[in-house]
């Protein structure tokens, strides 16, 4: 069904004014909205929000988008959940003054239409538009107090592991898969089955429901283990063989050129040549650092947050606004991309807004675009690395400025520094320092 615009009506009942009387101390947003809704949801935005949907006659009529977008506002106004924001559409005076809704016994939405409906928003940056018209908005009116709305931000930026939804496969079911994946692409584009090409090919542990199952070897025995590899790798050669010799030219084409191309990649990232010299390759010691580990989900990869809290998948980034706590960009980065790749992703999102003080995580000190802004005048804060000897001063007792590029020690003895260098103080100075054993034992 096509999507309907929301129209409320501009001109106010005398139950509407006597409410927005109670609102010009507290709450005032609710006010705000109410008076500028239809020049927030004009005919061009109700339009970039029903681009959203794909327009069909099927189905039923939905909710119009832009009472949802007001919804959206409301809830992240007061904090409501989904289930909340469904009932005060129907207890709330003031949600009901905002939505045209007075006097209905039932709810403007369902729970699942504003679920989906703040999904849809995501994923086509909407929520980020709606929020720099509302912000534009109030600018353009004064409708608030203009030392209170925020002019220059600071900006809290941090990470977490966010697990990835791929099967995460080791050597062995890497290629296997990728072969098979192959193998039925193969037999789709000849309209035969994969087992009948299987059987013509030769084809023993990449047509079992397991790959180690039909490998069944002891996997604690290393030459056995090396002959299993030898095994699989013979077979996945098999396949793409059996591919370029049948099917020629079309191999060369997407969709068998890509899965041929990763079958290759697994090889090249998994496995190196033997150094004995016998002309066979093995699993390759150590970890590639870029690793594909799942096929379901190639851009997955392997990541630690500490040195002994390893995930596999992607790394979160937020960047939150301090003072209003609202969360103002993120990003997503494959888990084995330092944080401060982040940085660009977060700056793109913050758009025109302007920051004058980043806090940052260490991990993201590196960022070209920290250094810039620091450069730019910005104030950067970063928590120094912590003193691993008890009873001794950590970097965290030193005060270092960055503009002026100085660093002073416990005893209040400055010195210049240059960034990437190590900083030494005057033996002199620490010689007679009468806090020099809570610093350094050196002679």
């Amino acid at each position: 069904m096509k999507n309907s615009r929301w129209i409320p009506p501009q001109e106010t009942t005398k139950r509407e004014e006597l409410l927005l009387k109670r609102l010009t101390r507290t709450k005032k947003l609710f006010a705000f909205l109410r008076q500028h809704r239809s020049e927030l949801f004009d005919e061009a935005f109700q339009e970039e929000l029903s681009a959203m949907y794909r327009q069909t006659d099927e189905g039923k009529a939905p909710v119009a988008p832009a009472l949802l977008a007001m919804a959206v506002l409301l809830q992240a106004y007061t904090g409501a959940s989904d289930a909340e924001a469904v009932e005060l559409t129907v207890v709330d005076a003031r949600w009901q003054l905002v939505l045209d809704h007075f006097g209905e016994d039932s709810p403007a939405f369902s729970q699942g239409a504003l679920q989906a409906f703040r999904q849809r928003m995501i994923r086509y940056d909407m929520d980020k538009r709606l929020l720099e018209r509302t912000a534009m908005l109030a600018r353009q009116h004064g409708g608030f107090d203009s030392k209170k709305l925020p002019k220059d931000l600071r900006i809290a930026v941090d990470s977490r592991p966010l697990e990835g939804a791929g099967r995460v496969e080791d050597t062995f079911n890497l290629i296997a898969h990728a072969a098979r994946i192959l193998l039925r692409e193969a037999a789709r584009l000849t309209a035969r089955t994969a087992e009948d090409i299987a059987e013509e090919i030769g084809l023993k542990c990449l047509t079992a429901s397991s790959v180690k199952r039909g490998l069944d070897i002891d996997w604690s025995d290393a030459e056995a283990k090396q002959s299993a590899l030898d095994r699989v790798l013979l077979e996945a050669a098999g396949v793409q063989v059996w591919v370029d010799a049948k099917l020629g030219a079309v191999a060369s084409t997407p969709p068998l050129s890509e899965q041929i191309a990763t079958l290759q990649r697994l090889r090249n990232q998994d496995l190196e040549p033997d150094p004995e010299g016998s002309g066979a390759v093995r699993i390759k010691r150590g970890v590639a650092c870029d690793r594909q580990v799942s096929l379901s989900d190639p851009e997955m990869r392997h990541g630690r947050k500490t040195k002994s809290k390893r995930f596999n998948g992607y790394k979160s980034h937020i960047a939150l606004d301090l003072d209003a706590r609202v969360i103002w960009a993120c990003a997503v980065t494959p888990a084995n991309l330092p944080e401060g790749t982040a940085i660009e992703s977060l700056k793109s999102d913050l758009g025109k807004l302007e920051v004058s003080e980043w806090h940052i995580d260490r991990g993201y000190i590196s960022a070209s675009e920290i250094h810039a802004a620091h450069g730019a005048g910005m104030a950067v804060f970063c928590r120094p690395w912590r003193s691993k000897v008890p009873g001794r001063f950590g970097k965290e007792d030193f005060r270092f400025n960055f503009r002026k590029k100085t660093v002073t020690c416990p005893q209040a003895v400055t010195i210049p520094i240059q960034l990437g260098t190590r900083a030494k103080f005057p033996a002199d100075a620490c010689a007679a320092c009468p806090r020099r054993e809570q610093c350094t034992r050196s002679s």
